[in-house]
């Protein structure tokens, strides 16, 4: 009765257009009048507060920031030099280009979203130009853009891992294999494709030539590499490594490339102040959304009901993928995350599942989602950079979305794909 009436209200307000957090809002009060007639409303606007008030969140706003510096100093285009002179050459080597360039650009902005509009506002019409598909240009950079969020930083990584009660480093050094697998795989199809569509090659770049971009990214290269490598050594935490990487971006964009100007500095400010403000009243609203289905025992409903049922591990591991795509398809990733992880973290021991493995299945679910119809944010960025209608981009993206499914199910049934790191780290 709860979970219809929390869920049930929920859905109806999104439907009508209400904005998310008032949504929430609405359908946990609804819930409360109905179910607590006699609880204190104090506890509504205790609970928004609370649920902002997180340290770990301090990370969301400063890659935010991090990225907002990064496009804003012009470091995309030398990402790009870089990564036409290493695999440029290679068959379909601008859509080659495009991955290598989403994976650097994963590293510092967190953000599926962020990376599409940096990297496709310069690439799709450069593949364009040199005679590449405008609907597989924009598929290519559509699905390598999911990067983004499990390359650490991960943005929904870090929300997932706060609502979870699960390490943020956990959770990124998580990423790390399957988001390599990822690039992998759609650089293989990448590959095949240019040879099917016979799409042009270029000319291997010289010794000086590499040397040149290499030195020309160099700083914009190490970004990632600080980042990472400093929650790897246990230098930095996440929180710290964000703050990080917001100074070192503003240091090379202001100081090195010279891309960084006072105004472009405010602008980013404010780019950035809204991002984390969109994310962060979502999370508080969410806070109340959450202690209802912990007060009301929703969960552990939902657990004997799954023991009842007798199915099988991989039954339960497969329904939960087929729930988080359909979840995916029509709701922002944040928006999704906030509903189910309260309501499915609880359910998890009974199906032997890892926390980090289940974080890194649900975030690549609803990546995915955003790569496929209805609403498909990626799929209407890259449609509008490219001026190519979205069902040639979704046509385009089929065997691109075979490799994520391929990674999917390893994340799914193969633990050590996930695992593997975050427990070498804790084996120090």
């Amino acid at each position: 009765m709860s979970l219809l009436l929390l869920l049930g209200s929920l859905l109806a307000l999104a439907l009508a257009g209400v904005p998310l957090v008032f949504a929430l809002l609405a359908a946990a009060l609804v819930t409360l009048l109905v179910t607590r007639p006699g609880l204190p409303l104090e506890l509504v606007p205790q609970f928004f507060v609370q649920g902002m008030d997180n340290f770990p969140l301090l990370a969301i706003a400063l890659f935010f920031l991090a990225g907002e510096f990064m496009v804003a100093a012009g470091v995309t285009q030398r990402i790009l030099g870089f990564a036409q002179a290493l695999v440029g050459h290679l068959r379909g080597g601008l859509a080659q280009v495009g991955i290598v360039a989403s994976f650097i650009m994963a590293g510092v902005s967190g953000s599926a979203v962020a990376d599409a509009a940096a990297v496709g506002s310069v690439l799709i019409r450069s593949m364009v130009r040199a005679g590449y598909p405008a609907g597989f240009a924009a598929a290519l950079v559509e699905t390598a853009s999911i990067l983004g969020p499990i390359i650490p930083p991960s943005i929904p990584m870090i929300i997932y891992a706060v609502l979870a009660g699960v390490s943020v480093g956990g959770m990124f050094l998580a990423g790390i294999v399957p988001g390599i697998l990822i690039a992998l795989g759609l650089g293989f199809v990448a590959w095949l494709r240019a040879g099917q569509l016979d799409l042009p090659r270029t000319p291997k770049a010289g010794g000086r030539t590499v040397l040149r971009e290499t030195g020309n990214a160099f700083f914009a290269l190490l970004a990632p590499v600080i980042i990472v490598g400093g929650i790897r050594g246990g230098v930095f935490t996440p929180t710290e490594a964000g703050a990080i990487a917001a100074l070192y971006v503003l240091a090379i964009g202001s100081l090195i490339y010279r891309g960084l100007t006072p105004k472009e500095i405010g602008g980013s400010l404010v780019r950035a102040a809204h991002g984390t403000a969109s994310v962060l009243v979502v999370l508080g609203a969410s806070s109340i959304f959450a202690w209802i289905i912990a007060d009301q025992g929703i969960s552990r409903d939902l657990a004997a009901l799954i023991t009842e049922t007798g199915a099988p591990v991989w039954l339960l591991i497969l329904l939960f993928n087929l729930l988080f795509l359909a979840v995916g398809m029509f709701l922002d990733p944040i928006a999704a995350l906030i509903i189910l992880v309260p309501l499915m973290i609880p359910l998890l021991p009974d199906i032997g599942l890892d926390p980090i493995q289940f974080g890194v299945m649900i975030v690549l679910n609803l990546m995915i989602g955003l790569c496929t119809p209805p609403v498909g944010y990626l799929i209407f960025i890259t449609s509008s950079l490219g001026e190519v209608p979205a069902g040639q981009v979704i046509r385009q993206s089929l065997p691109f979305l075979a490799v994520l499914f391929v990674v999917l199910l390893l994340v799914s049934y193969v633990p050590a794909v996930t695992l593997t790191l975050p427990e070498l780290v804790r084996g120090r």
